[in-house]
């Protein structure tokens, strides 16, 4: 335990009894054996190394200390028995007693009751620093006193010196308790109130608000880091200043004007606008000063978004990465390559395919090696919102914008995905006015919420998906052509499900997920099944072979999985579909073209697996080689 409390001693016998009593106490003290200037001058150097807190001393030791150091201090003075005793000892030398005491302001006892208890004269020689104390002890001699009564060593034995009589004022062990127990008390109380004035200058200094404080004269007391930021002043250049200096600067007097109590008061400062709020510091009615606080409208509104969309993010976040995506297709593995290299970058991002490939997968995968991967990731679905709804939904709304909207206003998607990346799926089918909307906030990075009168800045990353031919649409004039290719930055195609080779691969994957889920132990899928899985169309992809699995583990009773858990109508299909797979539709032309175009849907359905094109086309590896080349086939 480090020592925190320091206590000065007169003589001796003081300084060991102060040293018991503390151990009695449990406490930890530093004693300075030493009177006036030395003890001040040897306790500001303690001072000036150590953590000390509370100080206790006694007489002109006291207010020597209290010049020195700016810390608090305990009196231990003698009381008016210790002097009594004293004095009472003094009378068996000599009725001409002098009393050698500290010129103190205000006398801390009864001096002339104690004449009257002791029933002689006694007259003082007072002093206030140690040159005193030799020119009193001298006056005492050179006025034939046999006796000098005085609280500190130095004098006494000084008297004894010239050849009279020292009496030393011993202080009592009561009154060295009493004075410890005060400055253990003192000590308890500092922490405490030095904790409190820790743990509120930390929330003041963490706040993204300005705060300062003037007192009665309107001199600043108190000046935070969010203060410094806004204002662009150093926290050195307005401490202790009066706030008058700026008289000249208009802008900061209106802040810092500390007249009647005012909120949301709109100040401009520069280019800044800020919103300043006053209150007097009252005690018992009596003013003390003002706090300030201020904020720049900016930020107030980008806290405001903040705060909204932090309380919307919970969910908001990508699952999945690029690695969860199960595959062996060629195809799918260039898609992965490619989406590694957008993901490092900023740009938009448009992903086609049909319903159920993996659109929005890739999409969190792209977002989750991003840089905005911290931040939230948000879809949206345009198919499944309603067209009335959907530019509210995905613009926001301001109070009272349209009949049913709620108290308050509401955050669209785009600043809900605020430092991240929102997916558009399906888009489409978006309404030509929403396309104009959508086509500001890619060029211009902010939106206008409905009914609102104020530009919200986003920082966004646009994925797009569709299942649709967007160039048709805009051939069609159903799409905008600007929109398109502003979207179409960054391009991946997906792959259907029925032209990669993933089926086994995703068959087992699903097995075992669903096993896991519902707690079944099915072990193997029949090869008649699996055959049929592989030949079947999947128009619903990924997403449609996912839901099989789902069922067929439920309606499993064994360890594998039959074609009798398939229903007739499926199996059925998957025949028809089963027969026209090896038909095809190509457009006329010479037999070289229709002999290209051949070659290029085998390349696609076999996923570019030449010993499967070769033997549908009849030919040998070596002449399927040839065509390729000659087409331009890697």
């Amino acid at each position: 335990m480090v020592a925190r409390i320091l206590m000065t001693s007169s003589y001796p016998e003081f300084t060991t009894m102060a040293e018991d009593i503390a151990k009695e106490l449990d406490m930890e003290i530093i004693v300075v054996e030493a009177v006036l200037e030395d003890a001040a001058k040897q306790t500001a150097e303690i001072c000036n190394k150590g953590d000390i807190a509370v100080i206790v001393s006694r007489g002109g030791t006291a207010e020597a200390i209290e010049q020195v150091v700016d810390i608090p201090l305990i009196a231990a003075e003698a009381n008016d028995f210790d002097i009594l005793k004293a004095l009472w000892e003094a009378r068996k030398y000599s009725d001409r007693v002098g009393f050698l005491g500290f010129d103190y302001p205000e006398m801390p006892y009864d001096f002339q009751m104690l004449l009257d208890i002791i029933g002689i004269q006694v007259k003082q020689f007072l002093y206030i620093n140690t040159s005193d104390i030799i020119k009193q002890v001298d006056d005492a001699v050179n006025q034939q006193y046999e006796v000098v009564v005085g609280g500190g060593i130095f004098g006494v034995n000084l008297a004894r010196q010239r050849g009279i009589n020292g009496i030393l004022v011993r202080s009592s062990r009561r009154t060295v308790i009493q004075a410890l127990q005060r400055a253990k008390w003192a000590l308890e109380v500092r922490d405490r109130d030095k904790k409190s004035a820790k743990q509120l200058q930390t929330i003041l200094n963490l706040s993204h608000e300005g705060i300062a404080t003037l007192d009665q004269n309107e001199v600043i007391r108190f000046f935070n880091p969010g203060a410094e930021n806004i204002l662009g002043l150093d926290k050195s250049e307005v401490i202790n200043q009066s706030v008058h200096r700026w008289k000249k600067n208009q802008d900061l007097v209106k802040v810092f004007h500390s007249g009647k109590e005012t909120r949301r008061d709109v100040v401009t400062v520069g280019d800044t606008s800020l919103i300043v709020n006053r209150a007097p510091i009252t005690v018992d009615q009596q003013n003390f000063g003002t706090v300030i606080t201020f904020q720049e409208v900016s930020k107030l509104q980008q806290l405001e978004y903040s705060v909204r969309r932090q309380m919307h993010n919970r969910g908001l976040v990508a699952k999945f990465g690029l690695a969860d995506i199960k595959t062996e297709s060629q195809s799918v593995i260039k898609c992965i390559q490619r989406a590694k290299q957008f993901g490092v970058t900023d740009s938009t991002i448009l992903i086609t395919g049909e319903s159920g490939t993996g659109k929005e997968m890739f999409a969190q995968g792209i977002h989750n090696i991003s840089g905005r991967k911290e931040g939230p990731f948000v879809a949206v679905n345009c198919a499944a919102l309603p067209e009335n709804l959907l530019e509210s939904e995905l613009f926001g709304y301001e109070e009272g914008a349209f009949t049913g909207a709620k108290k308050g206003g509401k955050p669209g998607y785009f600043e809900l995905a605020h430092g991240g990346t929102i997916f558009l799926d399906e888009i489409g089918i978006l309404p030509k006015n929403v396309q104009a909307r959508l086509l500001r906030v890619l060029q211009e990075k902010e939106v206008f919420r409905l009914g609102g009168d104020k530009v919200i800045p986003v920082d966004v990353r646009i994925i797009a998906a569709t299942n649709e031919d967007l160039r048709s649409a805009v051939a069609e004039r159903k799409f905008r052509t600007d929109l398109y290719y502003r979207l179409n930055v960054l391009y991946i195609k997906l792959p259907p499900l029925r032209e990669r080779n993933d089926i086994p691969l995703l068959a087992n994957h699903f097995l075992e997920m669903y096993n896991q889920r519902f707690g079944k132990q099915v072990a193997s899928i029949e090869p008649e099944l699996l055959t049929w899985l592989c030949e079947y169309s999947w128009p619903g992809n990924i997403r449609e072979l996912n839901n099989y699995f789902e069922r067929l583990i439920i309606l499993a009773d064994g360890d594998s999985l039959t074609m009798d858990l398939l229903d007739l109508e499926q199996v059925t299909e998957a025949e028809e579909r089963a027969s026209e797979k090896n038909s095809f539709k190509v457009a006329p032309g010479t037999l070289e073209e229709i002999e290209d175009q051949v070659i290029n849907i085998l390349v696609d359905r076999f996923d570019g697996n030449k010993g499967k094109i070769a033997d549908a086309l009849g030919i040998s590896r070596t002449t399927l080689w040839k065509k390729l080349k000659r087409m331009g086939h890697d």
